[in-house]
């Protein structure tokens, strides 16, 4: 990746710390983060594509910032300690891939574990099409082994030739499956196919948090969703970006973002670039709230953060400003709630309003495409609960406080706070002494962050996962009232089916006398003569009779009108009494 270009700003007078470290990138980069022009140029870099990294050192009076530094730089940074007046750094990573380097150092600083480090050094998934590819050059490649394996196994002359030959074919197969499998199961590839994945790693220096963020950037309307371009109907539809968020001892913020587009080379197109920004949204707002400038929507009280921005100067609120920094920055980077209402809370354009959309239409015409169409919103309602699922046990896991264990004290030579503790325990005399405090797993949360922890898990709970089962309870409801409706449709299709053989049946009952009439008048009897006169007055009175016969038959059995609903002819009975012996009641008492 091309580095971005250096302030254009003329050269400041840095603090001393920065002049101190006597590197040339390190005072080519760094400007006052509070003054206007210098904000402005910091700002448009936070939307670069190109931009690789940024570190923000501020206090309460005074803030610098430099973007893509070397790893190099980065490591002087790490090891010459901050002043007191710069209590807090934030480092800032995107494309983690192409700064391997930068990770090393930091993982060296503060000691990171090495599978830790390797997630987080993990490659980008390669496009699908490349995937398919390797996957059927992989079969292919088996295929021929097989083939291999079996003509060898034809032309082998003795029982010792078929085993060596058999064994190296085996070993061969072990290779081929075992880096198989470390290509398909890197870290990108279980994040991208697990969406709720997540970690919380804890360090003598540091606690880190692992998770999958979803944006709402989608350009098109849920019912022109093209399965083609997503990879699948059963996820929401939503840009999915793997985070990394770490607080350590020093109060260092560090969150490290993975590439939306990792093979575009910086050259994004304008839909991908509105992608971008979307995904960087909260990252951008957190840090315009770090600078004293004034910055965009900044009197929006939605984006305001209080990290450097108080409105009283209180001694005690004075006080805790240094530790409540690291904690809040920490906390903010991992909130976005936005996204949350974007995606979930927000009813004109989310799962309720596809949903209601789908019962409207249920109500004109329903059909089983309608169940399909729930099949998927509900498989993406699931991944989106167990998404936030996910940052619930997050968020209980930061708060979870670490405690000293007694075979922690027995072996690391920790020196408890327990007097009658620490004498029962036999101290080896060769180990050194760990104050019980650095024996501790994680970083403490400021009460601040810790409170603002608290208040995201009950938002969660109650704007999130509530919302989100409401639309499960509504999808179910919604696939039954489909299947109620088809059946409905279904049984006024009988119906009519029904009243029209109950009318032809009608028709042929009415007829049949009249056609056995006709039967007998056109018979030759000895000495008998029939008149059309007498053909007709028979025909008359017999087709009088059979209509007679056939609506007391109709009237008796319910079928009169033809409907399958219909009440029973004693029930009808017992209504007519009923009204008939109420009116004469009710004439009775007047008169």
């Amino acid at each position: 990746m091309e580095p971005s270009l250096r302030p254009a700003s003329p050269a400041e007078k840095l603090p001393p710390y920065y002049e101190d470290l006597c590197d040339e990138e390190i005072t080519a980069s760094f400007r006052d983060f509070d003054q206007a022009r210098n904000f402005d140029l910091f700002d448009r870099q936070t939307r670069n594509p190109r931009s690789s990294n940024f570190i923000i050192d501020f206090g309460d009076d005074e803030a610098y910032c430099a973007f893509d530094l070397g790893s190099n730089s980065v490591s002087r940074l790490l090891s010459t300690p901050r002043p007191t007046n710069l209590h807090t750094r934030w480092i800032n990573l995107w494309v983690p891939n192409l700064q391997k380097d930068v990770l090393h150092a930091l993982a060296k600083h503060y000691d990171f574990s090495p599978r830790l480090l390797g997630m987080m050094c993990s490659d980008p998934l390669p496009p699908r099409s490349s995937i398919l590819q390797n996957k059927q050059s992989s079969n292919t490649l088996g295929s021929a082994r097989s083939r291999k394996s079996h003509r060898s196994k034809k032309s082998a002359a003795s029982k010792e030739e078929f085993d060596s030959e058999e064994s190296i074919g085996m070993t061969e197969m072990m290779h081929s499956t075992q880096l198989d499998m470390v290509r398909d199961l890197s870290h990108y590839h279980i994040v991208d196919e697990v969406w709720h994945w997540s970690t919380v790693d804890w360090g003598r220096r540091f606690v880190c948090l692992g998770y999958n963020t979803l944006h709402d950037a989608r350009t098109k309307r849920p019912h022109d969703h093209n399965d083609e371009v997503d990879k699948s109907r059963d996820v929401p539809l939503a840009k999915r970006v793997w985070n990394w968020l770490l607080l350590t001892e020093d109060k260092t913020v560090i969150s490290i973002s993975e590439d939306p587009f990792p093979f575009s080379n910086g050259n994004l197109q304008s839909s991908e670039l509105k992608t971008l920004f979307t995904t960087r949204r909260n990252l951008v707002t957190v840090f315009r709230q770090l600078t004293k400038t004034p910055t965009p929507l900044r009197d929006a009280s939605l984006t305001m953060l209080p990290i450097r921005h108080r409105i009283g100067n209180s001694e005690e609120e004075t006080a805790h400003r240094p530790t409540d920094a690291p904690g809040l920055l920490f906390y903010y980077l991992f909130e976005d709630w936005f996204t949350t209402y974007s995606l979930v809370t927000r009813k004109e354009h989310g799962y309720a309003a596809e949903l209601d959309r789908l019962r409207q239409e249920m109500l004109v015409r329903a059909n089983l495409e309608h169940i399909d169409q729930l099949h998927h919103i509900g498989c993406q309602l699931s991944v989106l609960k167990r998404v936030y699922q996910a940052y619930e046990l997050i968020i209980e896991r930061v708060l979870k406080k670490q405690e000293v264990t007694l075979a922690s004290l027995k072996n690391s030579r920790i020196v408890s706070g327990v007097e009658s503790l620490a004498s029962s325990i036999p101290i080896n005399a060769l180990g050194p002494q760990v104050p019980e405090a650095d024996s501790l797993l994680g970083v403490s949360l400021s009460s601040a962050a810790r409170a603002r922890f608290e208040r995201l898990k009950d938002r969660i709970k109650l704007y999130a996962l509530s919302e989100i089962q409401e639309c499960i309870d509504q999808k179910d409801s919604l696939v039954m009232m489909n299947f109620n409706l088809i059946a409905i449709k279904e049984s006024f299709s009988v119906e009519r089916l029904t009243r029209v053989t109950l009318l032809l049946a009608k028709v042929t009952i009415v007829f049949m006398p009249v056609t056995l009439m006709t039967g007998y008048f056109s018979i030759q009897f000895v000495n008998t003569e029939f008149t059309i006169k007498g053909y007709w007055w028979a025909f008359g009175v017999i087709l009088a009779v059979s209509l007679v016969l056939l609506f007391l038959f109709s009237f008796v059995s319910g079928t009169l009108e033809g409907k399958i609903i219909t009440r029973p002819w004693s029930r009808m009975m017992y209504d007519i009494s009923k009204r008939w012996w109420v009116h004469r009641r009710k004439k009775g008492k007047t008169f």
